[in-house]
């Protein structure tokens, strides 16, 4: 990735925050001569549930990075009017990001399809270029809304990964069937879990995943997210976000135990290459982070900064904590680490969840390459879905196209970033880590436990 786009964007960021500031400043005191204030106040004590959601219109959007989390402070908005907070239940406004205080809904023109994986790979980089309002709600009505709704009635199937594994091809194909909502990587869950697990960092108290605040939270951020808006509808298939994927295995079965399970993975040193080469010096406040958290001065200045790449990808598991936030293993944490550690992280919580008899099966890109046919009717088979001659032109047709067009690592993309030269120094680095989580070594075979796909060997 060019280090130069990162800079501009990260310039660029710097003095939109300066200017949102500013802004931010005039509008609060506006919002209080007028009352807004005082009625978002009485929303936040749990009152007024009835008008307690936010609509605001979205003026400017900026992130500083190109690939993040959606916050209010990266939305120049302003007041419209409060309404239900039912009014999140429409088909184009989508749960797009949830803390301990606040829900924010992102709302795009009505014609617009951001679960549409042909076009948006991924829905958390179609949420923030098509919203044109945001719908802000406190954390109290989001709860309440959600067990109103319910549990989804349609079936859902919930697809874990390790990332560049043909995970979005997979979303891909349940896109192109007609009866299925495919929904691809939501930042919903994991906003929830960041927020969550930095307070657990900064506090050092009840391990988040355990604690019933977090748990309450996030059922009813997956209830909102498959709200039954889509009448035509009678399955979704849901693709966690690549990060979340570790933390989704261990909460989806006991929450939701109806739900099918499927994770999908790839070789050692085929995944691994793949994911690092369009995150290889992608993210500068990931840098600069772990610069600050690794400095003897700057470290004890600011002892609350980690590096944020590995708090992105970091479990839940206090020994794992522990082990990763180690000053030695944090001055290692490069980019290449990185996604070593988030591959060996998501496989080991995979292997305990399977171990521990949750009913989830795996499926390895490998023998989707060998031979599709083989590789969908053990899929569909496991998930309830009957393979018919029409679904597999579907799934021909979906697999020919690049399943990431349109994102920053579609293929065309992927032709100019620079080539990354991995060592053997960097190798036995990996297989260190590797062998800490029980996996196998960089150039051995990976299969892992309940492979259904095996049967192509």
């Amino acid at each position: 990735m060019a280090v130069y786009i990162v800079n501009i964007l990260f310039l660029i960021y710097c003095i939109y925050l300066v200017i949102y500031s500013l802004f931010r400043c005039c509008q609060l005191v506006s919002w209080w001569l007028t009352g807004v204030q005082g009625h978002l106040k009485s929303c936040r004590n749990g009152d007024n549930y009835e008008s307690s959601a936010q609509l605001l219109r979205v003026w400017i959007k900026c992130t500083g990075r190109i690939v993040n989390v959606n916050l209010r402070h990266h939305f120049l908005s302003t007041h419209v009017r409060f309404v239900h907070p039912t009014y999140a239940l429409q088909k184009h406004i989508t749960l797009m990001t949830v803390t301990d205080t606040e829900a924010i809904f992102s709302i795009s023109d009505k014609n617009e399809n951001v679960f549409n994986v042909r076009k948006w790979p991924f829905l958390f980089l179609a949420q923030l270029p098509t919203a044109k309002y945001l719908l802000i709600m406190p954390i109290s009505s989001m709860i309440k809304l959600g067990e109103e709704l319910g549990d989804p009635k349609a079936k859902v199937i919930w697809i874990y990964h390790t990332g560049r594994c043909g995970s979005t091809a997979l979303s891909q194909v349940f896109n192109s069937l007609p009866d299925v909502v495919s929904i691809s990587e939501p930042n919903c869950l994991f906003t929830l879990d960041q927020h969550f697990k930095n307070k657990y960092y900064s506090q050092k108290k009840q391990l988040w995943t355990t604690s019933e605040d977090y748990l309450t939270l996030y059922k009813n951020t997956v209830r909102l997210l498959l709200k039954p808006t889509f009448k035509d509808a009678n399955i979704f298939a849901i693709k966690s976000h690549a990060y979340m994927s570790k933390i989704d295995i261990q909460l989806i079965h006991k929450l939701f135990p109806s739900f099918y399970e499927v994770f999908m993975y790839r070789g050692i040193k085929e995944q691994i290459p793949s994911m690092y080469k369009p995150l290889n010096g992608g993210n500068l406040q990931a840098e600069i982070s772990l610069c600050v958290a690794t400095h003897p001065l700057l470290s004890a200045l600011f002892p609350t900064i980690r590096p944020s790449s590995l708090v992105d990808v970091s479990c839940n598991d206090p020994e794992h904590l522990n082990w990763l936030f180690n000053r030695n293993n944090m001055a290692e944490s490069i980019d290449f680490i990185i996604t070593v550690i988030h591959f060996a992280e998501t496989c080991f919580h995979y292997k305990e969840a399977a171990a521990k008899g949750v009913p989830v099966v795996a499926v390895k890109y490998e023998h989707l390459q060998e031979d599709k046919v083989t590789f969908f009717k053990a899929l569909f088979s496991h998930i309830g879905l009957e393979m018919t001659s029409e679904k597999m032109r579907l799934i021909d047709e979906a697999l020919v196209e690049d399943s990431q067009k349109g994102s920053i690592i579609d293929q065309e993309t992927m032709k100019f970033l620079r080539q990354t030269n991995i060592t053997p120094a960097m190798i036995a680095n990996a297989n260190s880590r590797l062998q800490y989580y029980d996996l196998p070594n960089w150039d051995e075979s990976l299969l892992l436990p309940n492979t259904i796909s095996k049967v192509l060997q």
